[in-house]
């Protein structure tokens, strides 16, 4: 890569990705805050038949609706991991070992921090609303937090170590499942970074013959999390690592005509509505084959079109500094808060829309853990990275 191709990616644009990313961890936050605090869309529209509704009950109906679709976040996040490990090889002269030790220090350190933060909360949860943990409700949240307490234990606390739900992930902290396919996406990182174009054809093959034979796979790989690896999410990392070779390496912004940046805006924006609502009309998998489409969209655009710097940016940059925090704590936050709002209304099921103040309080909450976990791990990075050039 030349000097020149390079300084296209200056700081700014960095942080200008990050508000990708930012944005995707503030949505999968309001997403599962709707999981406790909302009733759901079928038993919202049960309890509230669409024949009384009015315009504004539709609009409003439609933004709670936009946030069901989070796993189409994930692949956003996988992309970008895609994007920024390609970057991170390009600007460091990484051996094997030290990149797994980097990788491990980043993503293990702040992990370790969640899990103990999630069995202090669920444990104090236990003990402020027990009967809670014992509920006959037939809602799946309400039987996941039974089955989670019953499995509080050694055993799931074991596995959570090493990213793997047996039957659940200690504290019912289920985001940690993307980590397990982060960290498989780390181990084959190396080995395909000078060849994307390889990499996004292998798994490309993979994607198409999950979709086709997959009674047929299944059996013969077994265990769950590299099935879904293999067949579903490895050709996102694939696709960040090959949209940095097409603008970095093979410069495509400069082979192509220029192309209003509108066209660009407004193409990711149809893309992400109809990622986030095709769910309802598709299958998860083809949304999620939009989702990644609209994130290769949105980097190209970030890069090489000028980004005016707003509040609206600003906003998502703050969340994307905290995204990984945010992603790690925020569930074990709304299982307490859920059993003490249970514990003071008598209520399980929630139809007021309330799930917006549970999202903001488990994003301010994020920050402080961000300081004293995430961002010590970063120190102990920078500090690695000294290390290894002084060896």
């Amino acid at each position: 890569m030349s000097n020149k191709a390079f300084a296209m990616i200056n700081k700014e644009k960095l942080v200008l990705l990050h508000s990708i990313r930012g944005f995707a961890a503030l949505i999968v936050v309001i997403a599962h805050s709707k999981f406790p605090f909302w009733s759901g869309g079928k038993e919202f529209v049960q309890a509230f038949p669409r024949g009384s509704w009015n315009l504004f009950d539709y609009i409003v109906f439609a933004i709670d609706m936009f946030t069901s679709n989070a796993t189409v976040m994930v692949i956003i996040f996988f992309v970008l991991s895609g994007f920024f490990i390609a970057y991170s090889f390009e600007t460091n002269t990484w051996k094997l070992k030290h990149f797994y030790v980097n990788r491990a220090i980043r993503i293990y350190t702040p992990y370790l921090g969640s899990i103990i933060f999630t069995i202090i909360l669920f444990k104090v949860a236990t003990l402020i609303n027990p009967e809670l943990f014992l509920s006959l409700n037939p809602r799946e949240y309400n039987q996941d937090l039974v089955v989670a307490s019953q499995n509080f234990n050694l055993k799931s606390f074991l596995w959570s170590l090493i990213f793997v739900s047996n039957p659940e992930y200690i504290g019912y902290n289920y985001p940690y499942w993307s980590l397990l396919t982060e960290a498989m996406f780390y181990v084959v990182a190396p080995f395909f970074i000078k060849r994307p174009k390889l990499f996004l054809g292998v798994t490309t093959i993979m994607l198409i013959s999950g979709f086709v034979f997959r009674d047929r796979i299944y059996p013969f790989i077994g265990f769950g999390p590299l099935f879904s690896f293999l067949t579903t999410y490895a050709v996102y990392f694939a696709l960040g690592y090959f949209i940095f070779w097409l603008i970095f390496k093979y410069r495509i912004q400069d082979r192509l005509p220029k192309i209003n940046v509108w066209v660009f805006n407004c193409l990711a924006a149809l893309l992400l509505i109809v990622a986030m609502y095709g769910g309802f009309f598709a299958s998860h998998e083809v949304t999620y084959i939009i989702g990644g489409v609209f994130t290769s969209i949105m980097i190209y655009r970030m890069i090489v079109y000028p980004v005016k710097m707003s509040i609206f940016n600003k906003f998502f940059i703050s969340m994307g500094k905290i995204s990984y925090s945010m992603y790690l704590i925020h569930v074990p936050l709304f299982i307490l808060m859920y059993a003490i709002l249970v514990k003071l209304t008598g209520q399980e099921v929630f139809y007021s829309r309330i799930y917006w103040i549970p999202a903001a309080i488990a994003v301010l909450v994020s920050y402080p853990f961000y300081w004293l976990v995430e961002a010590q791990s970063l120190k102990l990075i920078k500090w690695y990275k000294k290390k290894v050039k002084k060896d």
